[in-house]
């Protein structure tokens, strides 16, 4: 129905919910090493700018890529191990691949808490 309220049920959790700023994050990235201007060079007294694409062809794209579909795994299986295991393979894709990695440290940080923040409370054993 339009305008209905949702339900404190029917909430997006905060799991949810990091990890789509992960995920939205890793795209902008993405994005941004694909289609701007991210290498610069001198040709004969003139400087030059060139994407990632233009400089390295088409084989850039699946690393570029990877870390987006590893931040949207979270979204399609909204298990905690699957958020764990997001976050881990993201954290070392900073590392592995430091040179555009760099520019996944926010989606990454992003993922780390969707791992590790959950809305249920448990129950206290006494």
């Amino acid at each position: 129905m339009p305008g209905r309220r949702r339900r404190e049920n029917e909430s997006v959790s905060k799991e949810t919910r990091l990890a789509a700023i992960s995920a939205a994050l890793a795209s902008a990235a993405a994005a941004f090493l694909l289609l701007f201007p991210t290498y610069t060079g001198v040709s004969g007294g003139v400087t030059t700018h060139a994407t990632l694409l233009e400089v390295n062809g088409s084989w850039a794209v699946g690393p570029v890529l990877f870390p987006v579909v590893i931040a949207v795994l979270p979204l399609l299986f909204a298990r905690q191990f699957v958020r764990v295991a997001a976050a881990v393979a993201m954290s070392g894709f900073l590392f592995i691949a430091m040179s555009i990695g760099f520019f996944y440290l926010p989606s990454a940080f992003f993922m780390v808490l969707a791992a590790c923040v959950t809305d249920r409370v448990e129950p206290e054993v006494r």
